[in-house]
């Protein structure tokens, strides 16, 4: 018996022995990834590094950027593949929850953006409010649900491919939130929301900003996983000097370096290998330099590896595996589960998505129609997850609703017609239904002038609105240019023009470019001046009169971009039927308006961009009044008064015509992302006549040469023209958004 035992307990005693051993060749690894915004993007750079020399953590934790970078790590992307993903992402989007314009309902679309700034409004207290933050984080969920989308099923993120946590910071209470289960892009997003940049988001109670505040180098909790060895990769710089704080990007690292330096030296102390990219000279915003600091990343990791003893004991013959996971082609949901909607019941979700139980969807059209919700603006949080549950597949959609239906917004701008000019606009939503919206624009400068809509957006069904405005503007103009027929005396006079107009229209949306609009309206409009007067109050006027008629138009946008689109084409077509007037002129015959508006973008190379444009007027009638035809010149499409047509070589106001077109061909260099010349020809041929095939009419042409930035405040624009036959330059300024 005794020679049976000693044998066997011999072996069982090598077999512990030789666990052990192992166990101290091989150690638990655990990565932490701090945050640090676009800083972060150094742990790419470090993961490299590590499947290079065959080492693979077996635990990953991470906060905000690490956190986001440690998610794609755990869910199965080897390091290139997250290098390809960073690479193929707009962060200007991210970063301002930029939605697509189509999404965009049309009064918005067609108006452009036109604030600077925006605060909720209380209707109960009737109180104006700071915002909580610059934007929303939906289309940073958008982009995490997607690419997470293979751990749409996982409940408990230690069965990842590689066990992971991250951390968030309830601002109520000040406390760290760990994420070790739960919806991992939800986890992840609110791990990531920088302070000041994201509004908080809401989740379950909690309101949590970026982990960061309270913890940005999870350290304790990745060796509570049960890690036994620590990678640590730290993007922190150093505290700021008080000369170095001079931008928000600045401000927010500073407030994330405070936490974190206090707690940093034991911290360093429980890093069994640290590693600290030199990240120095960027900040939580340039993600231009993604290259630059990826490679910083990889370098750093490169020397701490080649100088550490006890490499082989950290390295494994486990070769790099990389997911390999494609989208689905199409969905069907067995259920599907809203949760967090109050005001809009199931169908106003469903439909707007487009979506039903039981019925088959393709995936792109599925993002579309949540692209769709988000644009109704109505939702600060869409949050969806796939999940199958026994043998059903779910859908659920988490949602947030706006806390706050107003606003107040203002901006201003400045161009060669309006000069100075500031707007205060209020908006409220949901008044009488859940797809209605009232917008009041106040806009002060040398004139006063207002807009008022009330509108009911019903989607792809029949829409209707409600437009009034005040429309006023004085500019000095050459009379025998405008006025040539007159035969005045004078070279010079102050050309005024005022409108009020009332419209009542109907709208139908044919899909996200297209749509048809037709009404009625009525406007009152003078057009006089005060040259041939010598009382102030005393005016000459060209016209002076109400008319009653009707409009109909059909517009087609797919641009990206409202001020500076680098793709898209758009068209309108308007016909203005006006059937009645005043007095005023006592032989008033029916006259129409047709105009004819057409721009494409199309981008041939990465920085040349070519933009042909066409505009079209006609004034179709037996005789015309001057504040009923057309006045061309003026980089400005100036929209609030249809009847002036852009012409760069060409002052504002320049010409005069019942019939015009006008043809450009711009050639658009875009030196960076936000910095755009512009070198273009134009050739114009207009007539003023009564007659519909004018036997001879007037042309000219000329060339611009500009230059264009996207800034903060809105659009900068320089305009250098010039008409060689009329031996004229111009030159123009505009800045800030039209309205």
């Amino acid at each position: 018996m005794k020679k049976f035992i000693v044998p066997v307990v011999f072996f069982f005693g090598f077999m512990v022995f030789a666990q052990s051993v192992d166990s101290l060749h091989k150690p638990k690894i655990g990565l932490v990834l701090s945050g640090g915004g676009a800083k972060g993007l150094a742990h790419i750079g470090l993961l490299k590094t590590l499947e290079k020399y065959h080492i693979h953590p077996d635990y990953i934790g991470g906060t905000s950027m690490g956190a986001i970078i440690g998610s794609l790590y755990a869910t199965g992307y080897s390091a290139d593949q997250i290098d390809s993903i960073f690479h193929r992402i707009d962060f200007e989007k991210i970063l301002y929850n930029q939605l697509n314009r189509k999404y965009l309902n049309n009064f918005e679309k067609e108006r452009g953006k036109r604030f600077i700034i925006n605060f909720p409004v209380s209707l109960k207290t009737m109180s104006v409010q700071l915002p909580r933050g610059l934007s929303d984080s939906q289309q940073m969920f958008n982009l995490l649900a997607k690419v997470l989308q293979p751990a749409h099923q996982v409940d408990d993120f230690s069965h990842l491919q590689t066990p992971y946590i991250c951390l968030s910071t309830d601002i109520v209470t000040g406390k760290q939130v760990l994420f070790n289960r739960g919806f991992l892009p939800a986890a992840v997003t609110a791990s990531a929301l920088l302070p000041s940049v994201y509004k908080p988001l809401d989740d379950g109670g909690k309101l949590l900003l970026d982990g960061g505040i309270v913890n940005n180098y999870p350290v304790r909790e990745v060796k509570d996983m049960g890690a036994d060895f620590i990678i640590g990769s730290d993007v922190q710089g150093k505290i700021l000097a008080k000369k170095d704080i001079k931008d928000m990007a600045s401000i927010l690292d500073q407030i994330i370096s405070f936490g974190m330096y206090k707690e940093m030296p034991l911290k360093k102390a429980m890093t069994d290998l640290y590693i600290h990219p030199d990240i120095n000279g960027f900040g939580v915003t340039s993600f231009e330099n993604i290259d630059t600091i990826i490679a910083r990343g990889s370098r750093a990791a490169e020397q701490q590896l080649q100088h550490f003893s006890g490499l082989k004991q950290l390295q494994s013959d486990k070769p790099v595996k990389k997911l390999h996971y494609q989208t689905p082609d199409s969905l069907l949901f067995d259920r599907i589960v809203l949760i967090g909607q109050k005001n809009f019941n199931r169908d106003y979700v469903l439909g707007k998505i487009g979506i039903r139980p039981h019925e088959k969807i393709s995936y792109h059209d599925f993002l579309d129609g949540i692209n769709n919700l988000i644009g109704s603006d109505n939702f600060e949080k869409v949050h969806y997850r796939f999940k199958k549950e026994q043998g059903l597949q779910y859908l659920y959609l988490d949602l947030k609703e706006r806390m706050h239906k107003a606003s107040m917004n203002l901006g201003f701008h400045y161009n060669d017609l309006y000069k100075i000019n500031v707007i205060a606009n209020f908006q409220n939503k949901r008044i009488f239904t859940n797809n209605d919206m009232l917008s009041v624009d106040v806009i002060g400068g040398n004139y006063f002038r207002y807009n008022f809509d009330y509108i009911i957006d019903n989607g792809f069904k029949l829409s209707w609105g409600f437009h009034s405005d005040l429309h006023r503007f004085a500019h000095r103009v050459n009379a025998g240019d405008l006025f040539a027929e007159q035969h005045y005396s004078v070279n010079k006079l102050d050309f005024n023009f005022y409108k009020i107009s009332n419209k009542l229209y109907f709208q139908g949306n044919l899909n996200h470019f297209l749509y048809l609009k037709m009404g009625m309206a009525h406007q009152y409009k003078k057009l006089y001046t005060y040259v041939f007067s010598s009382q102030q109050d005393d005016a000459y006027y060209f016209g002076k009169n109400h008319y009653f008629g009707n409009f109909a138009s059909v517009n087609f946008d797919s641009r990206d971009d409202f001020d500076f689109p680098t793709k898209g084409l758009y068209f309108k077509i308007k016909w203005d039927y006006i059937w009645g007037s005043s007095d005023f002129y006592r032989d008033f015959n029916p006259y129409s308006l047709y105009t004819f508006k057409f721009n494409w973008t199309q981008r041939l190379t990465r920085f040349w961009l070519v933009q042909p444009q066409v505009v079209s007027g006609l004034h179709y009638s037996k005789d015309y009044s001057y504040e009923n035809i057309f006045y061309v010149g003026g980089m400005n499409t100036y929209d609030n008064y249809n009847q002036i047509s852009g012409f760069k070589p060409l002052p504002v106001l320049s010409i005069s015509a019942t019939k015009l077109g006008a043809f450009s061909f711009n050639n658009i260099f875009q030196l960076y992302k936000n910095h755009f010349v512009e070198l273009g020809g134009h050739l114009l041929f207009y007539d003023k006549s009564n007659d519909l095939l004018p036997e001879s009419s007037k042309s000219l042409y000329g060339y611009h040469i500009g230059y264009g930035f996207k800034s903060f405040l809105g659009p900068f624009r320089i305009n250098f023209g010039r008409v060689p036959q009329w031996q004229q330059n111009t030159f123009n300024i505009a800045l800030g958004y039209n309205f």
